[in-house]
């Protein structure tokens, strides 16, 4: 009976303790830059741990069984499947044969029970060299975006090409049919039914029906400028700091780092000696160490791009399976590397720590078929169009600097870019 008289005086408590953090969490300034406590530096300082293989790994799984195709692109079916993969043992490539999208397609469907991967961008043959027994010097830069296999009889592999058109096998050895079915076959993780459109001169996959994604909103902090300092050039002392209205600079002899204070986006040049032109596995696997030392996103990190003619590469940030895409930049590190080392680098200072719980607010996505009339309606031909994907809009919140917004929306590739559909419609992607 005592305690009965303190329960209701001490829930009360409670709640308003949980009413003041709250508001304190929107509403105070972030501590940004050189004002980050020490425990934010500490946090800030530790680079996220990554694995070549999820890095350059797929980032979609289409299940191809009786005459129908289901898609996913849930983290732990991909990050089950890689490790799966990287078990496998892999003789040398065959001689690559031409397929048309349609005959690829053909090639597919063909026994009703395949295991598709499929991958935002190319990756070259040499990323993989570890897994081959025996993988020749000429096709260490050869290129694939699509792999295949069958569930039944998992003793041949299938690389394609979707831009070359080219198809290359490799026989499997001792594949775990119990471990492959288990990555694939998760328990909790639901496939969408997807239908096979033909776009620009590759298929694509598209949902049936509509689908709901969750908005999501997320606690950032903003990773401190002296972090990058230290990495980035070679003799701190000598390095001078120059000020502007929403910019910091700081150069030394040979190289500039400038932070843009408004947007907080970094960018790097230093110059270098290019040389000798790097091949390309060389240049990922270079980048891949960059950005190791300068990417913290808590959430997965894919190669995302490769430009062949500044040869800048692209690693985009994910969050829950979704690329991010941000007008500002947030959404992407951009690296070039050359025979000396780094050359120069973007990267955003800010990201995502803590999700902000939001139940039931969810986005109704259009399906396939409406997706692709709406295109239509508005002028743009489905031949005209690259690629189609999901992601998510980064916006930063009107409430809070510490907290940014997260909008999922279908993204159209056209031209060399991705656009949101709505920014497509309202103002032609500009």
């Amino acid at each position: 009976m005592k305690w009965s008289k303190f329960i209701r005086p001490l829930m009360i408590l409670l709640i308003v303790l949980s009413l003041f953090l709250t508001w304190a969490i929107w509403t105070m300034p972030g501590q940004y830059g050189e004002q980050t406590s020490s425990d934010q530096k500490k946090t800030s300082s530790v680079t996220i741990s990554r694995q070549l293989a999820r890095v350059f790994g797929p980032s979609q799984v289409v299940l191809h069984e009786s005459d129908t195709a289901e898609i996913t692109t849930n983290r732990d079916v991909l990050s089950a499947f890689t490790k799966a993969f990287n078990s496998w043992k892999l003789d040398s490539l065959d001689d690559p044969i031409k397929l048309t999208p349609d005959e690829y397609q053909a090639e597919l469907n063909h026994s009703g029970n395949e295991i598709e991967l499929l991958y935002f961008e190319s990756i070259p043959f040499g990323v993989l060299s570890n897994l081959f027994a025996n993988l020749p010097g000429e096709y260490q830069d050869q290129t694939f975006d699509r792999v295949y296999l069958s569930q039944s009889d998992p003793d041949t592999l299938y690389f394609y090409n979707t831009e070359t058109k080219l198809l290359y096998t490799s026989t499997l050895e001792n594949v775990d049919q119990i471990q492959l079915s288990e990555s694939i076959h998760r328990k909790d993780v639901t496939y969408r039914p997807v239908t096979t459109i033909k776009v620009a001169d590759k298929m694509i996959y598209l949902p049936l029906s509509s689908l709901k994604l969750p908005y999501l909103t997320y606690m950032v902090e903003r990773q401190p400028n002296s972090l990058f300092i230290e990495r980035l050039f070679d003799d701190t002392s000598e390095v001078r700091e120059n000020r502007s209205e929403n910019a910091v600079q700081y150069i030394d002899y040979i190289s500039e780092m400038r932070v843009n204070e408004k947007t907080n986006i970094l960018n790097y040049y230093r110059n270098r000696n290019s040389g000798d032109t790097l091949s390309l596995t060389r240049t990922l696997m270079d980048s891949f160490n960059e950005l190791m030392r300068f990417e913290n996103w808590s959430d997965e990190i894919h190669y995302f791009d490769y430009n062949h003619q500044s040869n800048e590469v692209t690693y985009r940030r994910y969050i829950e399976g979704f690329p991010v895409f941000s007008l500002t930049g947030y959404g992407a590190t951009y690296i070039t590397v050359v025979r000396e080392g780094l050359s120069q680098l973007q990267v955003p200072l800010v990201v995502a720590q803590t999700p902000i719980s939001d139940e039931g607010k969810e986005k109704e996505l259009l399906s396939g078929d409406e997706l692709l009339d709406t295109l239509i309606n508005y002028g743009y031909a489905i031949e005209k169009i690259d690629d189609i994907k999901i992601g998510y809009t980064w916006t930063n919140s009107s409430e809070s600097d510490r907290v940014i917004n997260l909008e999922p929306s279908w993204y159209i590739y056209k031209n060399g870019n991705w656009t949101s559909l709505q920014d497509l419609i309202q103002n032609g992607g500009d």
